[in-house]
């Protein structure tokens, strides 16, 4: 999996060097969370860690990096709470609910044992940020918006999902334009709830056994432990 992380620190590095993109983001106020470019080392190593062993997975998608999880340690839905629970070495206990979430589903199946059916990523592995606050990719200017998400196409044909599943609507809605343009040719499920939205206590129940549901049915893993909603 060495190609997907040296995949995306090309695709900085030909931003910086081609420059436009950088300046029109600049213009608009909006700049790149650093965490992936930051973290390289840290995200191969959880690479290697879990997504080295062969086989077809389904693909969980989310939509891009926020600042409080994926934003700062570069691996998509996990924050550094959980990279110190799944990468031994790490001691960092920042937490962002999205990732908690995550982190719940993949600790009730085992890690490695989840990882080895399910590879979790983003559309775009770049998050942004104006004025402070969190900018998904599909609110970038739309002349420029497509250069983030063109990666995705590539790091698909390292992976060979046998089927991607939206984390959000935005996010479906964009992986059937590219199968509808021929831009990829693998099949797009229903989505799941957002991690973010079924982290919150009214949604938890309901989003736990969707998730449930997609893995158990598709994967044929079956839950280690069982999360206890308080």
């Amino acid at each position: 999996m060495d190609k997907i992380i040296d995949l995306h620190l090309s695709f900085m590095d030909h931003l910086v060097e081609e420059g436009d993109v950088l300046r029109e983001l600049e213009r608009e106020r909006i700049s790149i969370l650093p965490g992936f470019t930051e973290q390289a080392e840290l995200v191969r190593s959880y690479y290697t860690k879990y997504y080295s062993k062969p086989g077809r997975r389904i693909v969980f998608c989310g939509i891009n990096p926020g600042k409080y999880g994926a934003g700062k340690t570069g691996v998509p839905f996990i924050d550094f709470h959980g990279i110190s629970r799944l990468l031994p070495g790490h001691d960092r206990q920042e937490k962002e609910r999205s990732a908690q979430f995550m982190l719940s589903i993949i600790e009730e199946y085992g890690a490695g044992e989840f990882q080895d059916s399910v590879y979790v990523t983003n559309l775009s592995w770049y998050g942004f940020m104006r004025d402070g606050k969190n900018l998904n990719y599909y609110i970038l200017p739309r002349h420029v918006r497509h250069h983030f998400i063109e990666s995705f196409v590539e790091e698909m044909k390292i992976v060979q999902p046998s089927f991607i599943v939206p984390l959000s609507e935005e996010v479906g809605r964009t992986l059937r334009q590219m199968v509808k343009d021929g831009q990829l040719d693998y099949p797009i499920a229903d989505r799941l709830p957002h991690p973010l939205h079924g982290s919150f206590p009214t949604n938890l129940k309901k989003s736990r056994m969707r998730y449930h549901k997609c893995i158990e049915q598709h994967t044929g893993l079956q839950r280690k432990e069982i999360y206890r909603i308080e």
